[in-house]
């Protein structure tokens, strides 16, 4: 399938790579070589989360490989500019960052999360305008993305692409048990179809799905599973949150029973999202909820994904819950030289074919409009469902989600554990969120 100009359109509805012959996609015959042989030394420091890997046309099995290959090719057009790349798992990317910020000791350019994790930075007055990235082809950036990394009419990240969050199965466990009849051709399960596949797939060594409540980075798959009874996160301008409600206890207390029947993989309170990947990959997990980068993370093993839009309470219209919105920022600097060098890295790297490179890397939707790709896989198919669905915004971009994070998954523990039951946990988070949501 090829997302042109008319299904993206359609797509960034719900949702606000061909790499090129350079190997990786950027095009250096684009870029202005300025510096000199003779001009003054400058190092970079570049952080980037674990996004990015096996890219076509680059030896790159390992994440930070890419990145480095990039620098390498900048600094053969500046050979006077030294970037250090240090490749951080998403898992801990933000402590490492927030403890770097205390410490007046951040990175230079980093890639994280622009709505969740980078843009309270951008609130606190400690990164670089990035406009002038953008100036030449600024009509080539897709609005809405945008949006993520502004503040006003400033732009302080940029995003890539983004990603919905999808359940996938894993077909080979199916085919193993003799029950592809099972998989539903229209790629849709409610809840007592998706109920009534794992209590048939799961036994022996093998489990139904996993939910996974260790840390803050559960947040978004958990709320889309909390929104799945038609339930609201909250209102339209996040001063009041009801995830609370009857629809939002419902949901929970199917997960809870889920679990109950021994159709989940044990663990859920101390399990985060990449022990749940890893569960997949090892053909454990029948399920799992997360987003379309596991097709990428599976290559190489026996897992045969199988995509289908998100579980929902029969008779609930399926929503949809957007992630990762990957990208890059710069943070405050006082040298001149090193912020252009920074600025003109930053271009460097997201020029439209790596933009298309890292879109496709990362199965998800790149926010260039130059950047469209051919999909020819099992996402392929997937795409035509989701880009239908409706598109429920969790507010990422308020300046207290850091925060909310921080109280939403302790919560979740407590009712996995039974510490609380789902009506007690859900009252607890909204009581704490609408406290943070008081003081923005």
């Amino acid at each position: 399938m090829i997302i042109r100009k008319s299904v993206v359109f359609v797509i960034l509805l719900f949702l606000f790579v061909t790499a090129c012959s350079s190997g990786g996609g950027t095009k250096e015959s684009q870029l202005d070589p300025s510096a000199s042989k003779d001009a003054e030394p400058i190092t970079l420091t570049f952080w980037a989360g674990t996004g990015i890997k096996n890219m076509e046309g680059v030896e790159s099995p390992n994440y930070g490989d890419w990145e480095k290959e990039m620098a390498k090719r900048f600094a053969k057009l500046h050979p006077n500019v030294t970037i250090d790349v240090v490749s951080i798992p998403w898992k801990d990317i933000e402590q490492k960052v927030n403890v770097s910020v205390i410490g007046n000791n951040p990175p230079d350019i980093l890639f994280d999360n622009v709505p969740m994790r980078v843009m309270k930075h951008a609130r606190n007055g400690l990164l670089e305008e990035l406009d002038d990235v953008i100036k030449d082809d600024r009509q080539d950036w897709k609005p809405s993305a945008l949006a993520t990394g502004s503040i006003g009419d400033k732009l302080y990240a940029l995003s890539l692409y983004v990603q919905p969050s999808v359940i996938l199965l894993n077909k080979t466990i199916f085919e193993q048990k003799g029950l592809t009849s099972l998989l539903p051709e229209n790629r849709q399960w409610t809840w007592t179809q998706f109920k009534d596949a794992l209590q048939q797939i799961s036994g022996g060594d093998v489990y139904g799905t996993t939910f996974f409540a260790k840390n803050n980075q559960s947040d978004q798959i958990n709320a889309a599973w909390l929104l799945s009874a038609g339930g609201t996160w909250a209102n339209e301008d996040y001063s009041n949150y009801s995830i609370n409600g009857p629809e939002g206890v419902e949901a929970l207390e199917f997960m809870m029973s889920l679990m109950d029947e021994g159709l989940v993989a044990p663990g859920s309170a101390s399990m985060q999202a990449s022990d749940s990947i890893e569960l997949f990959k090892q053909g454990k997990v029948a399920a799992i909820y997360d987003v379309p980068q596991v097709y990428g993370l599976v290559q190489g093993t026996d897992v045969q994904p199988y995509g289908i839009i998100p579980v929902y309470k029969d008779g609930v219209a399926p929503r949809m819950v957007v992630t990762g919105e990957n990208g890059y920022a710069l943070f405050k600097q006082t040298d001149a030289e090193k912020k252009k060098m920074a600025i003109e890295f930053i271009k460097f790297l997201t020029t439209a074919d790596n933009v298309k490179a890292i879109s496709q890397n990362a199965f998800g939707v790149p926010i260039r409009e130059s950047a469209e790709y051919t999909i020819e896989n099992d996402f392929g198919e997937l795409i035509h469902k989701i880009e239908k669905l409706d598109k429920v915004d969790l507010g990422k971009s308020v300046p207290y989600y850091a925060q909310l994070r921080e109280k939403f998954y302790p919560e979740l523990q407590a009712a996995f554990l039974k510490a609380k039951t789902p009506q007690q946990a859900l009252d607890d988070f909204v009581k704490a969120a609408n406290e943070l949501a008081a003081k923005k």
